[in-house]
């Protein structure tokens, strides 16, 4: 074939080169105002779970009103309610700070893979968030589970008390209360682990995204010794 037909074809064959498309602007949403909101949620349902700790270990204290006559005020109604009312505020508060955090760490791993792809600073970090994340999601998720059931199961520390010879008021509160330590470790796992999984799903999508937006340019190409097509781009 000569290359004057050769070129005929491949100008013939050949679609118009599209125009350069750039990977667009830096993202507006940093994702930073919903972690900043699951940590202050989380650290509030912490606080709440730590306080009916106290209310569990220090509570329901008797005191004498009236010495001579044996009367005894105890305060384990007060306690009790405040007991209830902080059991059910904190895991809402947890379940919430997973959300935030859940959301805020794909708002973050979209914007930073974009804004690394638009100065070419691509780094394989993916992998790691959601490896990590996964592993301290289900650590997280076990130990709260596990605890909660473990509570049920040991008659919230009398079981264990029994079985030690020292079923008393002290044995019960000391053993009752580890278990909600191991829960609230629990929810703290499970709120950090949601946020590191969310990150690095939403780095991964986000990356896969900016590579398909490179540069591509097809155009034809003639030399002395050579006509076809030439593809430029940058990847």
């Amino acid at each position: 074939m000569s290359p004057a037909v050769a070129l005929l074809v491949s100008l013939a064959v050949a679609q118009p080169s599209a125009p350069p498309r750039e990977v667009p602007p830096a993202l507006p949403l940093s994702g930073a105002g919903l972690l900043v909101g699951a940590g202050v949620t989380g650290a509030l349902g912490l606080t709440a779970h730590i306080w009916r700790i106290g209310i569990l270990r220090n509570g329901c204290s008797g005191q004498l009103v009236f010495p001579e006559l044996q009367v005894t005020v105890t305060s384990c109604i007060d306690d009790t309610l405040r007991y209830l009312g902080l059991s059910t505020v904190a895991p809402l508060l947890n379940f919430a700070a997973v959300g935030l955090a859940a959301g805020g760490g794909t708002v973050r791993g979209r914007f930073a893979s974009w804004n690394r792809a638009r100065h070419d600073r691509r780094k394989r970090i993916a992998p790691a968030y959601m490896g990590a994340g996964a592993g301290v999601l289900a650590l997280g998720l076990a130990m709260y589970v596990g605890s909660r059931l473990a509570l049920v199961r040991d008659a919230f520390g009398v079981e264990a008390c029994r079985r030690e010879g020292d079923l008393t008021m002290d044995c019960v509160r000391n053993t009752w209360s580890a278990w909600l330590v191991l829960t609230a470790a629990g929810q703290s796992l499970t709120v950090a682990g949601a946020g590191m999984l969310a990150y690095g799903v939403s780095y991964a999508r986000g990356a896969r995204l900016a590579r398909g937006l490179a540069r591509v340019r097809v155009q034809p190409t003639m030399t002395g010794r050579f006509v076809g097509l030439a593809v430029t781009g940058r990847f």
